[in-house]
């Protein structure tokens, strides 16, 4: 327990001077290693490289790149137009759009920071147009990207099934009630806050004519987690081959069917998912040499063992894991404190039995909710560079969404079954 201390207590400081995370963590594990006497530059570069390579972490890009397709090729326009027909005309008619269209493009980019800036770009504007406070604008739009990353396919929940050794289509399953959940509490909670505050709703067309074009228009979008969640289930592809199905289908449907995508915005796009991916595989790298460390000094088991003396029941250790996970999603962003904390966290909930696949989705959203949380909330920061509202002010306005979102967490954790019913019913 000294050495996790000591491991921890080095990154947690560099982090707090401003070394960037992935400095932090090396230097974490470099002195670690000086101080293990194991300090030998080939045993490093070997970790970091086995570390990045793998099968499953191919998905990545390519999910990335069918979120830009998706967004470039007007895709998420297309999304707002169909949620408008759906539920604008509620009480608060823009901001439901908002979280509706947000669930719809939790199914195409698996990135909570993509949702927020695809839909916020779109909806911002139209809601204080509407009068709407810029504020709540920003939180509404950036409580809903948290969903982004719940409903499949998920970018962090890849990365928790190349780490646990755990199926990522049962995953994926795994997150969909959940992320219906938050999308339909969020929704309860802007009715009334429409309600109070006088916000509008919208004047919708509810014809069967319209319903039907729009509901054609954003086709070609509705499908695509249909496709990919269909396909790794059926046994037609693995979750990286999903990836590489949905980038094409996205680059079709956005360059041939839409004919928004064009063949100059393409290098830009391609050259964005690949230094997105590059960040996340340098962190994937450093952090398998953290855990070679921690395997070295028996750290999880240790700790397993530590958690059985200390908690005596699942209940307890749920409670605490979700603590100090949404604690840690205060300062690091999800992907990060995913390849960190999961090699640490997986021995000590396999000790008490808990499943999996039901820990990585917990994980998966306990991690989301920390891109809402300041200081280090990415969504916050572009919700409000969208909105242009400081974050202090955003803060205080994503408090009701954070208690909804963090309520949802609750629930899911002591009912499994709210997890777990998909991935059972389709053969775990």
């Amino acid at each position: 327990m000294t050495s996790l201390i000591i491991l921890f207590g080095a990154f947690f400081l560099a982090l707090f001077i401003g070394v960037p995370i992935v400095f932090s963590l090396a230097i974490a594990a470099l002195g670690m290693l000086w101080q293990m006497d194991m300090f030998v530059p080939e045993l490093v570069i070997q970790q970091m490289y086995s570390g990045a390579d793998s099968f499953p972490m191919m998905a990545i890009p390519f999910f990335m790149l069918a979120g830009a397709f998706m967004d470039t090729g007007g895709i998420s326009v297309r999304l707002v137009r169909f949620s408008n027909v759906l539920v604008g005309w509620i009480s608060g008619g823009l901001a439901h759009v908002s979280i509706m269209a947000s669930i719809f493009f939790a199914g195409i980019s698996g990135s909570a920071v993509a949702d927020t800036t695809a839909i916020g770009s779109t909806l911002i504007p139209m809601m204080t147009r509407r009068k709407f406070d810029p504020e709540f604008a920003a939180a509404v739009v950036a409580a809903g990207g948290v969903i982004g990353p719940i409903i499949p396919p998920s970018i962090p929940m890849i990365l928790y099934g190349a780490i646990a050794g755990q199926s990522i289509g049962q995953l994926f399953l795994g997150g969909i009630v959940p992320g219906l959940l938050m999308g339909i509490g969020l929704m309860v909670l802007i009715y009334f806050m429409a309600k109070k505050r006088g916000y509008p709703c919208e004047i919708v067309d509810l014809s069967f004519s319209t319903l039907l074009k729009t509901t054609t228009e954003a086709s070609g979008a509705l499908v695509m987690p249909l496709i990919i969640v269909g396909g790794i289930l059926g046994g037609a592809f693995t979750a990286t081959e999903a990836a590489v199905v949905a980038a094409v289908y996205a680059f079709v449907l956005g360059m041939f069917v839409y004919r928004e995508l064009t063949w100059k915005a393409l290098p830009d796009l391609i050259f964005q998912a690949g230094m997105n991916t590059g960040m996340i595989l340098i962190i994937v790298g450093v952090a398998n040499l953290i855990g070679f460390i921690l395997a070295a000094e028996q750290i999880p088991l240790a700790l397993a063992d530590w958690f059985q003396v200390t908690f005596v029941s699942k209940t307890m250790v749920l409670m605490v894991i979700n603590a100090a996970l949404l604690f840690v999603g205060c300062f690091i962003d999800g992907g990060s404190a995913m390849i960190i904390f999961a090699p640490v966290l997986v021995p000590v909930i396999l000790k008490f039995g808990i499943d999996p696949i039901f820990f990585g989705v917990i994980m998966t959203v306990n991690l989301m909710i920390g891109t809402i949380t300041p200081p280090v909330g990415l969504s916050l920061y572009i919700a409000g560079g969208i909105a242009k509202v400081p974050l202090a002010k955003l803060s205080r306005a994503i408090v009701p969404f954070l208690l909804i979102e963090a309520a949802v967490l609750m629930l899911i954790t002591y009912v499994p079954e709210l997890v777990l019913y998909l991935p059972r019913l389709f053969g775990k």
